[in-house]
């Protein structure tokens, strides 16, 4: 099945996809004589055949090969990643021979790798690629008809499978995300900002799946359905899992869960089918109902977006000119240009946070350093740039390598700054901005330079168009710059350049225009009030974003300023008899933050640059090191804990904070006078037998070695005997356990009656997506979080009870 063929069955028919296949393999204990589910396929797989019948014959016009984490990254856990070619050919094989059969189709089905990527976690983006990559190639070469990306928590991650994907496949791509009922991952990436990197990337429909039961999944299938044009895939859970007399029951019924998917399907939901704790019943239920209905059409929008890993923003919708600040960049500024040459980025951060708090909607990192490694510096830049603000970036560079580098480091759908008219230029940059999904925008210059005419700026404007329709680049993502040029050198361009833009929105209106407004009152005095007089002007002839500094005063609008940029004051006389007399005022110097001040905030901010500088400032000034650690970074985290509890903070935050208190603390901890070298507390932290799930169990233990707790972390998938020698043997205070699989959360209470049976003297704090407080107290556990930051206070809480 190709492209075209997907998108006119979609618009002819529903489609129902199939249930869950994990919690059914456990129904049937279909995972005895296995590590991985992914080994059935070649060592039982009459096991998942079974599975693989049931849904099509209740009805599934679509089902998930049996390769969910069928990629070298996770089957080397179990040494499996010489058989992933066997394992993937052998679950398509077994899928297809029963979907032939009833006209369904077989989908491949990739999802995470299992670790975050750089710098949420060790894995970089390219390596992610190749991983992606190779399971996509074997998919394609298995014959699968469509491929489904799935269970997505991750931006950046679903970016590198989506590349992978899309450039070895040429067939029907659908990616699906997974969100809490507030609506956002787990790092944050809300239903809007998934939309604009989806859309951007090209895919063929979208979809959320798990996590959440109907009734809160289908509020975000409803936006979901309001603000893309794209198909959409639906995919709940039968409710979330609660543990009763020993076993995981999801609490939804087949008639529950079908109320909600007909109430999807009104909305105009194209795929209808479950997740975790479905079964071949529900999906009967659900076919009986909407197996080959039409889809509602959904009223077509049209809207440009771009977006971080948080936060997406329509420029269609803003009734006022997109401010992009522009003051990450090191042009004609030292102490900037140090910083990066030692690869140091505390004044970036600054900047970005300055900015985004002054009101910009978009950031330009620019890192043009003389001499430096530009591609590099773009790519660490974003790295640390998006995880302390939530805006878009906008990503200035003339060098196609560090353009393509670093839209593959943005979590999000990025803005191009910039391409122009030189053939040369157009070939190189395009093609990035196509195959990333980035606005970009077209300066209306070429080999021949600035066109003193807007006509030819404007021809220009309809060369890059056609660059963009050759290269695939939609015209809507397309922003023009007419160029800002001195009136104090060229006064007549002024007004060229605000033709162009009128011309430009009547000739090419789906694209929008920009300006770099500082540039129009160089060499003259009170800039500001040039520049935002000239600013309300181009506003006027219909100016859509403006790269400028959003923490000066934009509402000046200065009859001199205006006769000087209109023609009317020949060489700036009146203007300059005006203002060049006066005293330019002496910026009041913001009261500096003393060192403590500084070290407190760059704990919350995750700011890692001056921790060693003002660790030592502090103890030159004569501050106990036990002061630092109780008083400033721990008080620290316990704001970074409000921040997440409040949803201001999302995981990413989180680790970069946990990693800013660890590096702060590798510093006092020598400084500690011997009798205050106690640790707050010994802690053996493991993911219990059979899970090989471990992210969130890393980012506890992170904090937790924050709040100064000395952290024995045994990994992942550890037996109870494991667990209990290491507690024994280094006399811990608490042992800490972890489960992200509901089949696995009957491990802890094993641990819990070892523990017991040897009388060792040590709480037991457990914690993880599927678990409850009721379950953490049905099996005995001391004590239960939900998140990291909860697990430190919980631990301390715990010490007292000691």
């Amino acid at each position: 099945m190709n492209r075209q063929e997907f998108k006119e069955l979609l618009a002819k028919r529903v489609l129902i996809l199939d249930g869950a296949t994990g919690t059914e393999l456990q129904k049937y204990n279909f995972l005895e004589g296995v590590s991985t589910p992914e080994e059935l396929n070649i060592k039982f797989p009459e096991r998942i055949e079974k599975i693989y019948s049931s849904y099509i014959n209740s009805g599934s016009d679509i089902i998930l090969a049996n390769t969910f984490g069928a990629n070298k990254l996770k089957l080397a856990q179990y040494n499996l990643e010489n058989k992933i070619k066997d394992i993937i050919f052998a679950g398509v094989s077994i899928a297809k021979k029963h979907a032939q059969q009833k006209g369904s189709f077989v989908a491949g089905d990739i999802s995470s790798i299992g670790s975050y990527l750089y710098p949420l976690g060790n894995v970089s983006f390219d390596r992610a690629y190749e991983t992606f990559k190779q399971q996509a190639e074997l998919l394609r070469d298995s014959g699968v008809d469509l491929i489904v990306i799935e269970t997505m928590t991750e931006i950046k991650e679903l970016k590198a499978a989506v590349l992978a994907v899309k450039d070895v496949y040429s067939g029907p791509v659908i990616t699906q995300m997974t969100f809490t009922n507030e609506g956002t991952s787990v790092t944050g990436t809300d239903v809007l900002s998934f939309i604009a990197m989806a859309e951007s990337l090209d895919v063929d429909a979208i979809g959320m799946n798990c996590s959440v039961g109907p009734k809160d999944l289908l509020k975000l299938a409803k936006f979901m359905a309001e603000n893309t044009n794209l198909p959409i895939s639906f995919k709940p859970n039968a409710g979330m899992p609660q543990f009763i007399n020993r076993k995981t029951i999801f609490p939804g019924t087949p008639e529950e869960f079908t109320e909600v998917c007909l109430k999807a399907y009104d909305y105009g939901i194209n795929m209808l089918g479950g997740c975790c704790g479905t079964d071949p019943q529900y999906i009967k239920m659900l076919s009986e109902k909407l197996k080959n209905k039409p889809p509602v059409k959904r009223k077509k929008i049209t809207h440009h977006l771009l977006s971080s890993r948080t936060k997406a923003i329509d420029l269609n919708l803003l009734n006022r000119p997109v401010k992009i600040g522009e003051r990450i960049n090191p042009t004609g500024r030292k102490k900037f240009q140090a910083e990066l040459s030692q690869n140091i980025f505390g004044l970036v951060k600054s900047e970005a946070r300055t900015q985004a708090q002054a009101g910009a909607d978009i950031l330009d990192v620019n890192m043009g350093l003389p001499g430096g490694d530009e591609t590099k510096l773009i790519i660490n830049a974003v790295n640390e740039i998006q995880e302390i603000v939530n805006l878009p970036l906008s990503l200035d560079s003339s060098f196609a390598d560090a353009l393509e580098n670093a839209c593959k480091h943005c979590a999000g759908k990025p803005l191009i700054n910039s391409v122009n008219g030189e053939t040369e230029k157009l070939e190189k940059i395009l093609p990035i901005a196509k195959r990333y999904g980035a606005s970009i925008i077209g300066l209306c210059v070429d080999e021949k330079g600035i066109p003193k005419t807007w006509q030819d700026r404007i021809k220009i404007a309809e060369k890059i168009l056609s660059y963009a329709d050759k290269f695939g680049v939609k015209r809507e993502e397309i922003i023009f710059d007419y160029l800002t040029l001195a009136v104090s050198s060229s006064a007549k361009q002024v007004q060229e350049t605000l033709t162009a833009i009128k011309e430009s929105k009547k000739l090419f209106p789906e694209c929008k225009t920009i300006l770099g407004v500082s540039n129009i009152s160089f060499g003259l005095p009170s800039r500001q009030t040039i520049n935002s007089t000239f600013l309300k002007m181009a506003i006027n002839a219909g100016l859509d974003l403006a790269i400028c500094n959003p923490s000066v005063d934009w509402t000046i609008d200065d009859e001199y300023a205006r006769n000087l940029l209109s023609g009317k004051d020949e060489n700036a006389k009146e203007y300059v008899a005006k203002y060049g007399a006066v005293v330019k005022k002496a910026a009041v110097e913001e009261t500096k933050l003393s060192p403590k001040e500084r070290l407190f905030n760059a704990i919350i901010n995750g700011d890692k640059d001056y921790i060693k500088d003002l660790i030592s400032e502090l103890i030159n000034s004569g501050v106990e090191p036990l002061t630092i650690s109780n008083e400033l970074i721990l008080k620290a985290l316990n704001v970074v804990g409000d921040k997440f509890a409040s949803k201001e903070y999302f995981l990413p935050q989180v680790i970069m904070a946990a990693e800013a208190s660890q590096l702060a603390f590798s510093y006092i901890k020598p400084l500690l006078k011997k009798d205050n070298q106690k640790v707050a507390g010994k802690v053996v932290m493991a993911t219990v037998q059979g899970d090989v799930h471990d992210i969130g169990k890393n980012i506890v233990c992170a904090v937790l070695e924050s709040f100064g707790f000395e952290v024995f972390d045994l990994g992942k998938n550890v037996s109870k005997e494991e667990i209990i020698e290491k507690a024994k043997q280094e006399h811990v205070d608490i042992i800490g356990l972890s489960a992200l699989m509901t089949t696995t959360m009957i491990e802890m209470e094993k641990v819990i009656n070892l523990k017991k049976a040897l009388n060792i003297d040590a709480k037991i704090m457990v914690g993880g997506a599927p678990l409850t407080q009721e379950f953490a107290n049905s099996i005995g556990a001391d004590g239960y979080s939900r998140d990291a930051i909860e697990a430190a206070k919980i631990a301390t809480e715990l010490l007292k009870k000691k």
